[in-house]
């Protein structure tokens, strides 16, 4: 059986179809730093965020190349490997904000990366890219400790949003103890307190509120806490959040004078970032 090979130009078209849609006929030209495609491609009308240390742990050289220079664009510092046991070690040993992890790597995978970083304590934001599109990957790589997802092909414009988005939360140091406002879940024990008042929570409803807590202030959409809780993504699954938020609600908010979770129109849902919660 024969296995056609994509040229260069191919992948790169297949990998990032707004570059081709926008008439950009190889690599060479879409990357080039003077040519006028380069900011709608990069920028995609997202105003740049604040500088972040990144490894990026790619096989693919050309690919990882491209991204290395998309970021440096966007004002972030970033670092290359292409194997996976040195991307391991340098991601332990290196101090970066946020790694690009690769699932099919030379050596050691991904998954397995992200497993041995995540069971050493290391709590660096990590962005995975894979071709595979299959769901149970996803789902790998998110209940695995990821925090957030990227399959190939992508556009260029949305792995830079999703740096941009993951740098603006850069990770702090990992706690038992999670605490909005008055609000504390201990994640070992599921033991969850509003004041001095001990609720009784399920282990979904448990896992919702933790999925929340993790980022005070950040809105989830109902498809991501869907994929988060139960692990896909159908509208039937969406119509749960919104039930089992009001359960939350019910529970959580009894006797208090403002709401826990808020309601953000059309987006989704946050725990209040503020100490008044």
């Amino acid at each position: 059986m024969l296995v056609r090979a994509d040229s260069t130009n191919e992948r790169f078209n297949r990998c990032y179809p707004q570059a081709a849609l926008s008439g950009c006929a190889s690599p060479i030209r879409c990357f080039s730093w003077a040519g006028p495609l380069w900011p709608r491609l990069l920028l995609g009308g997202v105003i740049k965020s604040e500088s972040v240390r990144i490894l990026v742990i790619e096989d693919e050289v050309k690919l990882a190349t491209h991204l290395s220079r998309a970021l440096e664009a966007e004002g972030h510092e970033a670092r290359l490997v292409h194997d996976g046991q040195v991307g391991l070690v340098e991601a332990r040993e290196g101090n970066y904000d946020l790694f690009v992890l690769d699932v099919e790597l030379p050596r050691m995978d991904g998954f397995e990366i992200l497993r041995q970083l995540r069971s050493s304590g290391v709590p660096t934001r990590i962005l995975m890219l894979t071709a595979r599109s299959e769901n149970p990957d996803k789902i790998a790589g998110l209940t695995g400790g990821a925090d957030d997802y990227l399959t190939k092909p992508f556009a260029m414009n949305e792995l830079i949003a999703r740096v941009n988005a993951l740098g603006r939360r850069f990770a702090a140091p990992p706690s038992r103890l999670l605490r909005a406002g008055d609000v504390t879940l201990n994640i070992e024990t599921r033991e969850v307190c509003r004041g001095e008042r001990c609720i009784v929570l399920s282990e979904r409803e448990c896992a919702l509120l933790r999925v929340l807590m993790r980022e005070p202030g950040r809105v989830f959409s109902r498809m991501e806490l869907s994929e988060r809780i139960w692990e896909r993504a159908h509208e039937y699954d969406t119509k749960l959040i919104e039930i089992y938020i009001g359960r939350l609600r019910k529970k959580i908010d009894e006797g208090a004078t403002q709401p826990l979770i808020k309601t953000v129109r059309h987006l989704g849902y946050a725990v209040r970032g503020d100490s008044s919660a």
